[in-house]
């Protein structure tokens, strides 16, 4: 029931909307509703955290009454996770009585840790000091207790609060006022969010991970979000909380969750709690319908389950776990289909950046063509046909593409443009040889005599330096990027086919070549749908013919042109029909974009000339 002072106690049976409260606060109630072991939890739904925005507080002291731990964690809980929100901030409640407590119950060594970790998130998110001020240089002990409290002060001329109340509703005001701000706003927004998304958050009693039994806290899923392919991963960090599990830099207090030759284990040391999770982590994949991320602290050897989120994964393990959960009739065929966004299957057609490798990003444009690749830098199509006849894979990076740059294309891994769209030259032509492409990357500079790429922040490029281009993401990296190579496995057959069974339309193919055609025929296409005939002539040889047929000055010229170009047509238009065996193809005869036969630099210029025997003059002024 919606309690009238603005926050709902997460029960059972307490009304709990993902649209009213986030997707964060629904998921924990559906953990509760699985008899998982989680911390009494409090929500606040979207118009009680814009009010709190606005500065009208629900009644604080009466939120509190509801919790018996004396510590308090503060987490966003949007409507889509992936809209993300405020940091998430712990430990609220700790003053200086309660660390003299805790440190008579816990230990100096936690007391201060947890004292520590909350005047850090406060002074940073709450009171909006520079992070700078409160690292960390050195062990977590009362001379740096003392000096993040004395910085606390000169830097806001008071104490750190002491009054759990004041924490809380500092904290509340300041979460909420973070997601109405501007940047939060086109942040989410360019992730996909209405401008008026609301926030929720959740108020949950802290299990602390620094007991002095056996406590710490751990992450665990049951999927690599890699592949998609079904293992336990994930670690456990002795006395710790949240997250710190997955930031650990001392091995020394981590522990494996299986049994391990290499250390200590959950499994080992605390069966029952191993057990609880597995137990918990089929719960989840049975009851949620999904592959999800538990986040865990175990006190005193008891175990509290603090969140559970979707796994983060890859497009090729989001297909992977969809025909999983389909096949093992968790979710409907139907629906595994709808769980794999169109995009995601182009992608898994090509070469992947590692999401989880090292990039160095030195430009962005337009994700013009998906995939990705790695070469050495090339100007010219001149030079990109001669690393080609080495064997050596190059990026070919323009200002932007002629049609004279065809060859260069082909011999080329992917394409980097200075200028264009998701229209222009390279980006049409990319997309038809399935080269990775980026385009409209104007934070670059070119210098083509110098053969020098330039970056926003200064560096200088060489021919012959090595990039790679992200082509899905619409970004140029320096050096040799880890790769993930495409995989057209049986999960991927298997979802086209449940697509294939479900879908009500007829699926047609752009096919302009022979060579398209059979591709298109190889994914099963019903024919084609459009055949752009003046496509057929970018190749090289044939390219000239076409341009006959422009400069052409009489009509005597231009059917001799014509006569040339007509017997092209014809056996590729055999070709394509053969290919096809009956299957419908719609052909667009003649509709030549003149500007895409024609070059643009003075070089292509002159080799025009040489071409047709005429003088540079009459071509820069035909052109």
């Amino acid at each position: 029931m919606l309690d009238k002072i603005g926050y709902t106690e997460i029960t059972p049976t307490s009304s709990i909307d993902t649209n009213r409260h986030g997707g964060r606060a629904k998921c924990l109630q559906r953990l509760i509703r699985l008899d998982m072991p989680v911390p009494r939890t409090i929500a606040l739904d979207f118009n009680s955290v814009r009010q709190i925005s606005q500065g009208n507080l629900p009644d604080i002291a009466a939120m509190l009454g509801h919790f018996d731990r004396p510590l308090l964690s503060v987490r966003p809980s949007s409507q889509e996770a992936d809209w993300g929100g405020p940091s998430a901030i712990l430990n609220i409640g700790m003053n200086d009585d309660k660390h003299k407590k805790l440190c008579e119950s816990h230990g100096e060594d936690a007391a201060n840790a947890l004292y520590l970790r909350f005047i850090r998130s406060y002074a940073i998110h709450v009171a909006r000091l520079d992070p700078e001020e409160f690292e960390l240089h050195g062990p977590a002990d009362a001379r740096a207790l003392e000096h993040a409290l004395t910085v606390y002060e000169e830097e806001t001329d008071e104490y750190f609060p002491q009054n759990i109340g004041d924490q809380l509703s500092e904290v509340l005001r300041s979460m909420a006022r973070a997601w109405e701000g501007t940047t939060a706003r086109l942040l989410r927004e360019a992730r996909g969010a209405p401008a008026d998304a609301g926030l929720g958050l959740v108020v949950q009693e802290m299990a602390l991970g620094v007991g002095l039994g056996l406590s710490g806290s751990g992450v665990i899923q049951f999927v690599n979000g890699q592949t998609g392919e079904r293992e336990l991963r994930g670690r456990y960090l002795c006395k710790s909380q949240g997250r710190d599990a997955l930031l650990a830099s001392d091995e020394t207090s981590v522990m494996y969750l299986r049994k391990d030759p290499r250390g200590g284990s959950i499994e080992e040391v605390l069966p029952n709690a191993f057990e609880d999770l597995i137990r918990y982590g089929d719960l989840c994949r049975n009851r949620l319908r999904e592959e999800m991320s538990i986040e865990f602290t175990i006190e005193n050897e008891k175990l509290h389950i603090l969140d559970a989120v979707r796994v983060q994964r890859t497009a090729k393990a989001n297909l992977n776990i969809a025909v999983a959960l389909a096949q093992d009739a968790i979710i409907s065929e139907e629906e595994a289909v709808m769980r794999v966004p169109p995009r995601s299957l182009a992608e898994l057609l090509h070469s992947q950046v590692d999401p989880e490798g090292r990039r160095d990003t030195i430009a962005n444009g337009i994700a013009a063509s998906p995939g990705a690749a790695t070469g050495k830098i090339v100007f010219t199509s001149r030079a990109a046909q001669a690393s080609a006849a080495q064997d050596e894979p190059c990026i070919l990076v323009r200002r932007e593409t002629t049609p004279e740059d065809i060859r260069g294309m082909h011999a080329a891994k992917a394409v980097l443009t200075e200028r264009g769209g998701i229209t222009s030259h390279a980006a049409v032509i990319a997309r038809g040889l399935g080269l990775p492409c980026v385009v409209g990357a104007s934070t670059i500079t070119l210098d083509r005599r110098a053969k020098e790429l330039r970056t926003q922040d200064g560096r200088v490029f060489k021919e012959g330096d090595i990039i790679t281009i992200d082509g899905s993401a619409g970004e140029a990296l320096a050096g040799e990027a880890k790769m993930l190579e495409p995989d057209l496995g049986e999960a991927f057959q298997t979802l086209l086919y449940w697509a294939d069974n479900a879908r009500d339309i007829g699926v047609r193919a752009n096919a302009d070549t022979p060579a398209d055609a059979k591709k298109a025929r190889m994914f099963e296409a019903e024919g084609i749908g459009l055949c752009r005939t003046e496509h057929m002539f970018f190749e090289q040889e044939r390219l000239l013919a076409m341009r006959e047929m422009i400069f052409a000055d009489t009509p005597e010229d231009r059917r001799a042109a014509l006569a040339r170009i007509e017997p092209m047509q014809r056996k590729d238009f055999t070709e394509l029909f053969k290919i096809m065996s009956g299957l419908p193809v719609t052909i667009r005869l003649f509709d030549p974009p003149l500007h895409e036969f024609l070059p643009h630099a003075r070089e292509g210029m002159v080799e025009l000339a040489d071409a047709l025997d005429l003088p540079v003059s009459d071509v820069t002024r035909r052109v």
